[in-house]
């Protein structure tokens, strides 16, 4: 009995002076982080911390817009790309875009089936924008004009923002360095 009694001593006095030692230690860190504190406020005034807390407002700003600018869509790259793929004897008469699911439905005129022909594969050949195109309806009227409903699923990247993108023939880009000098 008496030997339980010595080692439950000899732990509570470990313990004791293991809980002292690490009290002692917290409270040399606790100054020495005071005494950095003390010395980080010499070396700033009230007014940089105002104007980093106000740099730090106006980050928080800008990672918001730009949160905000990156999940924007670019329907006009929609319309160039309908522009510069429509044939000469192609006419569209009404046009209806969904941007969550990426789809265009088209309606338009032409003057016979093989024109309609060409402008699928013109719009099909287009497989960088164009996902799958479907003909949902054809219809030859009496005079041999052919009315049709196209429904286009386009690809994502046809949403994002490309300076470049759809530019007509007649338009080219600026130069970003000038040119080299021909001999």
């Amino acid at each position: 009995m008496s030997m339980v009694y010595y080692l439950v001593l000899i732990i509570a006095t470990t313990l004791a002076f293991a809980y002292g030692v690490l009290t002692f230690k917290v409270y040399f860190y606790e100054t020495k982080i005071k005494e950095i504190d003390g010395k980080i406020a010499v070396y700033s005034t009230p007014q940089e911390k105002a104007h980093e807390k106000q740099v730090f407002d106006y980050k928080k700003k800008i990672d918001d817009f730009a949160a905000i600018i990156n999940s924007h869509k670019i329907t006009t790259n929609v319309f160039s790309f309908i522009e510069d793929y429509t044939l000469p004897r192609v006419w569209f008469s009404s046009f209806n875009m969904s941007e969550t699911t990426n789809e265009v439905r088209v309606a338009g005129e032409t003057e016979n089936m093989e024109t309609l022909s060409r402008q699928f594969k013109a719009l099909e050949t287009a497989n960088e924008y164009v996902k799958h195109i479907s003909v949902l309806s054809s219809q030859v009227d009496n005079a041999g004009k052919v009315s049709f409903i196209l429904n286009l699923f386009l690809q994502p990247s046809i949403f994002a923002y490309n300076e470049k993108a759809f530019l007509p023939a007649s338009v080219t880009p600026v130069p970003t360095s000038p040119p080299a000098p021909t001999q």
